[in-house]
């Protein structure tokens, strides 16, 4: 009884230690809230995918992702098609039951025009927050990333949807 009792503790302990570890999936749209982008982009539709892994709180994550942003009749190079690879956090907000969070990402975006130079990369980071409920969650993010054809910062705000699925 006593070797039972000290299995079952010891498997409870190492089972509280172990790190969370899940994977999810989320479709997007995205609009621009920058004036150089929104004149010459009508907003833009893709998806993400992810892993996040660490304590009760706080997730490390790392993500890869594919928009495809829409050329407005005046964009000469045509549609632009992102596609960022990025490392961040996540954060639960305490006494939420992780219902809430909030997300930090940085990494870089590739980036090809329809019509225009060809292929580039630049500097990609974005922030936003986030609900979960059961597998599946949603979030507001506000994503950067440097683009020539904008003459500089892009800023899209993008509503992501989709599932998270923990292990």
């Amino acid at each position: 009884m006593v070797l039972f009792a000290l299995i079952f503790y010891l498997a409870t302990v190492t089972q509280a230690q172990l790190p969370h570890l899940s994977i999810y999936g989320h479709a997007l749209y995205a609009s621009s809230i920058d004036k150089n982008s929104q004149q010459l982009y009508n907003g833009g539709a893709g998806g993400v995918a992810g892993i996040l892994i660490g304590s009760n709180n706080t997730r490390f994550n790392g993500s890869i992702g594919y928009t495809d942003f829409f050329a407005d009749n005046s964009n000469a190079a045509g549609s632009l098609s992102y596609v960022p690879v990025k490392a961040g956090f996540r954060q639960y907000i305490p006494l939420t039951l992780h219902f809430l969070y909030a997300q930090a990402d940085a990494g870089v975006g590739f980036l090809n025009d329809q019509h225009g130079d060809g292929n580039s990369s630049a500097f990609a980071f974005d922030f936003g927050a986030g609900i979960k409920l059961g597998v599946f969650e949603g979030g507001l993010v506000w994503d950067f990333f440097d683009n020539k054809h904008s003459s500089g910062l892009s800023s899209w705000i993008t509503i992501q949807a989709g599932l998270n699925i923990g292990f």
